[in-house]
């Protein structure tokens, strides 16, 4: 090989590399957005969530949801607890023991609701599919 086509090659390969590896940065900020966009439930679906939560939950948990007689659903304490774990396990422990004063009342549809607006006041993302046994028992939410 002569000298001119050995230079040309070290200065195309770092290039191509380059170019490979913008490629795959815009494709895995691609995914990111796009599951971002999943979100964990609808705005709708939070805003009703608030709505039931103040109803059922706030005497014990309080409006803000930093806890009173029952404990913080927001914050460290709430992601210590329920972190890296399956959203379902949330749920079911809702679904079994709240509310306190008449555990099991409450309407499964109506727990996705406060089990929503819950993850939103923690900082997860809504997205344009509703929170519900189907798109919500496999999620695991990260622990801090």
């Amino acid at each position: 090989m002569s000298h001119d086509v050995k230079s040309k090659s070290r200065v195309l390969h770092p290039r191509i590399v380059l170019g490979l590896l913008a490629c795959a940065g815009i494709a895995a900020t691609g995914s990111v957005r796009a599951a971002d966009q999943d979100g964990w439930y609808t705005q709708d679906q939070a805003t009703r969530g608030h709505q039931l939560f103040n109803n059922y939950c706030a005497q014990c948990h309080r409006p803000d949801l930093k806890g009173a007689a029952g404990p913080a659903l927001v914050g460290d304490a709430f992601l210590q607890k329920w972190g890296n774990k399956p959203l379902s396990e949330l749920f079911g422990f809702e679904h079994s023991k709240m509310p306190a004063t008449n555990p099991g009342s409450v309407p499964d549809d109506s727990l996705w609701s406060i089990t929503a607006y819950i993850l939103q006041k923690n900082g997860l993302p809504a997205g344009s599919v509703a929170l519900s046994q189907p798109t919500g028992a496999s999620r695991v939410l990260a622990a801090k």
